[in-house]
């Protein structure tokens, strides 16, 4: 008994020093990730979206990276009155920034035809910052793989690194800026008109109107009318322009005077074929008609369930709200968002059941994408025939040869 004893205590002794350790590496995770910028920062609110499946004590650490949405101080004009340089003879520029991140800041200015615009002006030391920010994460890779060993932490960082090049050039952004216009111009989404574009500054035309987070204080029928059509445009863009805009922040959509959605910051870009869209319109489709069988199917192909796992087995984990397929109008509030946090669209669920259920790296932008704007959807309290958007989405997924059906 005193050498079973003596076993039970040095296990509980290897127990609470792994313990540690592994808090010791969310301090030091959520410590770097503090001082990170820009993109960088967004893969420590990538890795927030884990924090339930940790101890109290690591958890807290981790979470408190959901709530480092840029809070960054503009600079003073000298620090990018260079880089404005490339712009043509005769721009007005206001010299105190309207907005500001902590890879660049965004100037109100007068065109050279007289119009107003927005000049949005990239730090000269932005690549700079991000490739040290980029150095430190590899380095603690070790850290953030002890504490949530059940992900692919290293595939996940991969994923963000591929993209920061990307997002550091203002071109791109003006290229997509320019495509998802093309596609939207006539279906009542708003996307300002780029006038001049380097890789440090991106000039678009200058757009007013009332920011998502004031959305929720006009009448139904506006609410009503900005969730649908935010709905719309993230549904529907994979099939259209084969892509989906990936950063749904409240301050990137507006509702326009006109009704309109208007639409900014295309930096952060989920390039595909909706495959994580479709799944979640054929999964609702096919559960409101009772097709257990089709659902296993399809997550399976997708890559999206283990091994073994049984149809019911999935179902009750996915928990899928059929009404959103049957009910002439779906009523998106804060009540239905509770369940859609505690649902199948999180990719918590994955670690929490990693014998039933998987969730690819490749699938974290476009989640992140289309259930954060579900989210900006309920935060307005808004009503629409939601059954009506996921049968159009599934059938412009088909008639472009879209979607992953076995």
């Amino acid at each position: 008994m005193a050498g079973a004893a003596a076993s039970s205590a040095l296990g509980a002794d290897k127990d609470s020093a792994y313990a540690k350790a592994t808090l010791a590496s969310a301090e030091a995770i959520t410590a770097t990730l503090a001082k990170a910028r820009g993109p960088v920062m967004k893969f420590g609110q990538t890795l927030a979206l884990f924090s339930q499946i940790l101890p109290p004590e690591q958890a807290a650490l981790l979470k408190g990276m959901s709530r480092l949405y840029e809070d960054a101080q503009a600079q003073p004009y000298e620090k990018v009155e260079k880089v404005l340089a490339v712009l043509p003879d005769g721009v007005e520029v206001e010299r105190v920034a309207v907005a500001a991140a902590s890879l660049g800041q965004v100037h109100r200015a007068v065109w050279t035809d007289g119009s107003p615009v927005a000049i949005k002006v990239q730090y000269p030391d932005a690549a700079r910052a991000v490739k040290s920010d980029m150095l430190q994460l590899r380095a603690m890779l070790p850290l953030a793989k002890r504490m949530l060993p059940s992900l692919d932490v290293g595939a996940l960082l991969e994923e963000h690194a591929s993209r920061l090049a990307e997002e550091l050039d203002y071109t791109r952004e003006a290229g997509w800026m320019r495509t998802f216009r093309a596609e939207w111009q006539n279906q009542d989404i708003t996307i300002p008109e780029v006038l001049f574009a380097t890789p440090k500054v991106l000039v678009t035309r200058w757009m007013d109107g009332t920011p998502w987070l004031q959305v929720a204080d006009l009448p139904e029928e506006r609410r009503n009318r900005a969730g649908e059509l935010l709905s719309r445009f993230m549904f529907l863009s994979p099939a259209g322009v084969g892509a989906t805009h990936a950063d749904p922040h409240p301050g990137n959509y507006r509702l326009l005077e006109d009704n309109t959605l208007g639409v900014l910051d295309f930096g952060s870009v989920a390039v595909g074929s909706g495959a994580f869209t479709w799944v979640f319109a054929e999964t609702i489709r096919l559960a409101a008609e009772g097709d257990e069988d089709g659902v296993l199917r399809i997550w399976q192909h997708a890559g999206l369930v283990g091994a073994g796992t049984t149809s019911e087995r999935l179902m009750s984990l996915l928990d899928v709200d059929t009404r959103l397929w049957t009910e002439p109008e779906f009523d998106f509030n804060i009540e239905w968002l509770g369940r859609l946090a505690g649902s199948w669209t999180d990719p918590v669920a994955a670690l929490e059941d990693a014998t039933a259920l998987s969730f690819p790296p490749s699938y974290l932008l476009e989640h992140r994408a289309l259930m954060g704007a579900l989210t900006l959807v309920c935060s307005v309290g808004s009503k629409f025939r939601a059954g009506d958007l996921l049968r159009e989405t599934l059938t412009t997924f088909a008639e472009e040869g879209l979607g992953q059906r076995p």
